[in-house]
């Protein structure tokens, strides 16, 4: 009999751990095809947490009430496409970059958090950057701490996956992502099998039913804080 409860507990443990990562490969293609939704202008939840701006429209709105706009972007991430007017160095030699708004006297200064990607950024190049906004502006928008996309999304998804890490089976989501996570496992728990051959969850969704439960299971998760998603700061 001994023999026999050990057997079925290692079982039950191999199912689980099974379902976890069915969990966490699912999560994965969810996180990094919404990344590549946001990039690309389609829909995705990322849309909702961080603004995309271009370099005329914070100068207008920093023009037309600058408490308004500190208030807006103040500590906040922001996903800027622009063209590089110029490349430069301040005093301390850390380097920025000049985007002039519709004329040459009005412009948005991006420090850049990693100093060697002004390397590869020349003069009249197209950028896509997510940067921070702040208070500390003089004449014109400042955005601090600017990193290349892929940087800051190869850090945004390691701090997602490292949250989603530590979740066990019955805690409390913190946001959408985490809570479609628990979704898959609880779904993986009850239908054995089911998700091992769905590498993506484009291709999930095609399955409605199995989708739609696991949907019904995530929206019925309690969060312990708002659903609002905690964008990491670059």
């Amino acid at each position: 009999m001994k023999k026999i409860i050990v057997v079925l507990v290692l079982s039950l443990i191999g199912f689980n751990v099974s379902a976890n990562n069915n969990a966490k490969r699912l999560t994965e293609s969810l996180i990094k095809d919404d990344i590549s939704a946001f990039l690309d202008g389609g829909d995705a939840a990322l849309d909702k947490e961080i603004p995309t701006v271009s370099a005329s429209q914070l100068i207008n709105e920093y023009s037309n009430d600058q408490y308004q706009y500190e208030k807006t972007y103040d500590n906040e991430v922001v996903y800027i496409i622009t063209v590089a007017s110029d490349v430069k160095t301040d005093s301390s030699d850390n380097a920025y970059i000049v985007a002039n708004g519709n004329n040459q006297d009005e412009y948005v200064s991006l420090e850049l958090k990693n100093k060697d990607d002004a390397i590869t950024i020349n003069k009249g190049n197209t950028i896509e950057m997510i940067c921070v906004g702040t208070k500390n502006n003089v004449k014109f928008p400042t955005l601090k701490n600017c990193l290349t996309t892929d940087k800051y999304f190869q850090k945004f998804f390691k701090a997602m996956m490292t949250d989603i890490n530590k979740l066990k089976k019955n805690d409390k989501p913190h946001n959408g992502f985490e809570a479609l996570y628990l979704g898959f496992w609880e779904f993986d728990i009850k239908h054995p099998g089911t998700l091992d051959k769905y590498e993506t969850v484009f291709e999930l969704s095609k399955n409605t039913s199995a989708f739609n439960e696991i949907v019904n299971i995530a929206e019925s998760k309690t969060f312990d804080r708002s659903k609002k998603l905690i964008i990491p700061k670059p």
